[in-house]
């Protein structure tokens, strides 16, 4: 059995079943598809949508487009009898002999769209591959850019990299290597990339391509005990609105005197130790503010973690909140949507210590990483708006940063 190329879509998509003339069948499948869109949590819907269903998977390739319209949805529950349907669909039509013809130029055209769902897109791709082989091979290399594709494509990226090394091609693996630094996302294709890099002579920096912030001024700890600390509202911020007094000492946990110090993290991914930048302690809230210049108002995407949960203001309003005790910090666990303006914009983030973990074998972590970027994921052209760190000035007036 041999799999067959595809006639154009037009030439199947008028096609009807049974007797309906045309019109007919179309409000009969609009109906069918509706139904199964009102389902949702709860087994809702699911009576109407089982009948739908059947009646539905006796249709061929003619409604496939429909289909495919249809799971494009957010509606997991929809989306998941529609998969029912196609897999009968497609099932049914790959077993005949010899496999009638599918529209795959549609398919494709589908697989590449990056507006449309991301697990219905594999599902098509999949389907592609079985009636033309070697379709993930030529169409994934190229999604670079692509939100649902761009991990297969940065590995594919870094295999052929590795392949014109050990041939001796250094400058085709360093363009390589460079096509899939400048894709990544997830931090272990970020900083295998990386490492390739250095290997043929290039030193990137991530924390400028993924746009953390790791120039900060640190406060704390201040006491708060059990897991209170997310709800006390501590000096700072209620200066948040005014402009936080980098000058200013407080009363610490313990009753001691605490100031504002500055700390650059040296991580790779740019997160920062609170236990060893702050203090080792259990049952606190610790502050962290930095500025940040922008190159012109623009839309960007705060993503961070924290350990044990965050909250953060931006040029003196409250933008995120967090209260998720013994979470641990991991890449771009929260994130929201914010406006910078052009030039200086501040920003005071909060980070609480809970208290011990029932098993006492398990650390008490307290960290921070965040970054600015845009909505796919890259650095944004932010830099550090602080002054220059000195060893004999480790704090500044309010009046010198704002």
């Amino acid at each position: 059995m041999s799999w067959t190329r595809v006639p154009a879509l037009g030439l199947f998509v008028g096609l009807t079943t049974g007797l309906l003339g045309p019109a007919a069948w179309a409000e009969e499948i609009g109906d069918d598809l509706a139904s199964v869109a009102r389902t949702g949590p709860g087994g809702r819907g699911s009576i109407a949508a089982r009948k739908a269903t059947d009646r539905l998977a006796r249709n061929g390739l003619e409604l496939l487009p429909r289909l495919l319209e249809a799971m494009d949805t957010d509606n997991i529950v929809a989306a998941n009898w529609y998969r029912i349907v196609y897999e009968q669909i497609t099932r049914r039509e790959l077993a005949r002999d010899p496999v009638p013809d599918f529209p795959v130029s549609f398919l494709k055209t589908y697989i590449t769209n990056p507006k449309r769902q991301g697990r219905v897109r594999r599902l098509v791709l999949d389907l592609v591959e079985r009636l033309e082989p070697g379709t993930t091979a030529s169409l994934v290399p190229g999604l670079l850019a692509d939100p649902e594709f761009r991990d297969d494509a940065v590995v594919a990226a870094l295999a052929r990299g590795d392949r014109a090394k050990q041939a001796g091609r250094n400058r085709e693996a360093f363009g390589e290597y460079r096509k899939a630094f400048r894709a990544a996302r997830n931090s272990g294709q970020i900083g295998t990339a990386a490492d390739r890099l250095k290997a043929v002579g290039q030193e990137v920096s991530i924390v400028a391509h993924m746009g953390f912030v790791t120039n900060w001024f640190l406060l704390g700890p201040f006491d708060a005990p059990g897991t209170t600390g997310f709800e006390l509202v501590l000096p700072p911020e209620k200066q948040v609105a005014a402009g936080v007094d980098l000058a200013a000492t407080y009363t610490g946990k313990g009753g001691g005197r605490i100031k504002w110090t500055r700390h650059h993290s040296g991580d790779r991914f740019g997160q920062s130790n609170l236990n060893g930048a702050i203090a080792a302690v259990k049952e606190a809230v610790g502050y962290a503010y930095t500025e940040v210049i922008s190159p012109r108002k623009q839309s960007v995407q705060i993503r961070c973690g924290a350990d044990d949960n965050i909250t953060i203001w931006l040029n003196g309003k409250r933008v995120l909140r967090r209260l998720q005790w013994l979470n641990g910090t991991r890449l771009d666990r929260f994130r929201t949507t914010v406006t910078l303006k052009k030039g200086r914009n501040r920003m005071l983030v909060k980070v609480c210590q809970g208290p011990q973990h029932k098993n006492p074998a398990v650390p008490n972590n307290w960290s921070l990483q965040l970054r600015i970027c845009d909505a796919g994921g890259g650095g944004v052209g932010v830099t550090s708006g602080l002054p220059a760190a000195t060893e004999k000035n480790t704090s500044v007036s309010r009046e010198s940063v704002r």
